[in-house]
């Protein structure tokens, strides 16, 4: 297989722990193991007991009983534990895709979406973001002329990275038909579903709404467990979960046990972990409020109303790449430049980080000295 650098797993890998300050975060705030244990009773205890041998292949039936909690129609023979979400992205298009199929991808989007299928020999159409007054949408009559008889899959991701959009329900209620219609699978990447600053922002989960609907969770974004590297799918449709587990048996076969144990004591507390992250959201984004209404002749936002990223649009003439180096090399603050989604003009910001106030005023220091 021959398949496209991975440009924002390399831009990490390079600088995410040179870094003084990283402004660009699209997780929350981690805690420690002691910190994570202590939310359950016995915990503790329970995990130093716990035995190091072979894990399921679909993950740990107590562990799946956890997940299905956060969803309607989901029990836990409709689940597929993985590593994170790369793993199960990966795993589904190599499992559902086969050389002259198309697909539809919500774009900017994370790589591995665009860039597996075309690694396969399918076509991919992008569905674009379109920006209306410097707010994200995307036109539901856009996405429809796209669908073609070849169309095998779209990709959506709601809450959506980096620009923060977020559909309503009628949108997801539309997007459903357009695929029952066509009978296209829905591969909807959820992994900041539940860090709605509203429970009135709050759609159900695509596996929920749709038969053929194949949701993605992680416990690393809206949990703030990025360390477990504990992800699944969640579908009605059987057939998809067990070629996927199939392959699966091809990579980690099975995940670690102690990261098992850990993603059940967090979702069974999720609502302690999620209320300190939306916490988090709530103290850091006046802050954006204020400093980009300050600095609006040079940049542009939307306050996402959902998960704890967002696009900032650049209102001068310089490459975002460049500037984001100029800020790193100057102020040691890591943002992430709209190039790395083939996006110009933007740069990404994450808002879920207890330091975010230090590295946003660091941030203003090098806006102050170079553009003002």
């Amino acid at each position: 297989m021959t398949i496209k650098p991975f440009k924002l797993e390399r831009y990490y890998t390079l600088y995410e722990f040179t870094a003084d300050y990283l402004l660009c975060s699209s997780d929350c705030e981690a805690i420690s193991i002691r910190e994570l244990l202590a939310l359950e009773d016995g915990a503790a205890e329970k995990m130093f007991d716990l035995n190091l041998g072979y894990t399921e292949t679909k993950g740990a039936p107590e562990l799946r009983r956890d997940i299905a909690t956060i969803y309607k129609e989901i029990s836990p023979a409709d689940l597929l534990v993985c590593s994170g979400a790369q793993e199960p992205i990966f795993l589904f298009s190599q499992a559902m895709l086969k050389a002259g199929d198309e697909v539809i991808v919500q774009s900017p989007c994370y790589q591995s979406l665009q860039s597996v299928p075309e690694s396969l020999g399918c076509r991919v159409k992008e569905w674009k973001v379109r920006y209306k007054r410097n707010t994200p949408t995307f036109d539901l009559g856009e996405l429809e002329q796209m669908i073609g008889p070849k169309t095998k899959i779209i990709y959506l991701n709601t809450p959506h990275n980096p620009t923060g959009f977020h559909f309503t329900e009628t949108e997801q209620a539309a997007i459903v038909a357009m695929a029952r219609k066509n009978n296209i699978i829905i591969f909807c990447d959820e992994v900041y579903r539940e860090l709605e600053r509203d429970l009135q922002y709050r759609i159900p989960a695509i596996a929920d709404v749709y038969e053929q609907g194949v949701s993605l969770g992680v416990m690393s974004k809206t949990y703030g467990l990025p360390g477990l590297r504990i992800g699944w799918l969640a579908t009605k449709n059987h057939s998809i979960l067990n070629k996927i587990a199939i392959l699966k048996e091809y990579t980690t076969i099975c995940n670690a046990g102690p990261s098992e144990f850990l993603a059940g004591v967090g979702l069974r507390n999720r609502e302690k972990l999620i209320a300190k992250n939306l916490q988090i959201v709530e103290n850091n984004l006046p802050l954006l409020d204020v400093f980009f209404d300050k600095y609006a002749n040079l940049f542009s936002w939307h306050k996402p109303i959902a998960g704890p990223i967002a696009f900032v649009k650049m209102n001068f003439d310089e490459h975002d790449g460049l500037f984001a180096e100029r800020v790193l090399k100057e102020k040691k603050v890591l943002l992430l430049p709209g190039d790395i989604y083939d996006y110009n003009g933007f740069f990404r910001i994450g808002f879920c980080r207890n330091n975010m106030p230090t590295a946003l005023a660091k941030f203003e220091e090098f806006v102050v000295e170079n553009l003002i």
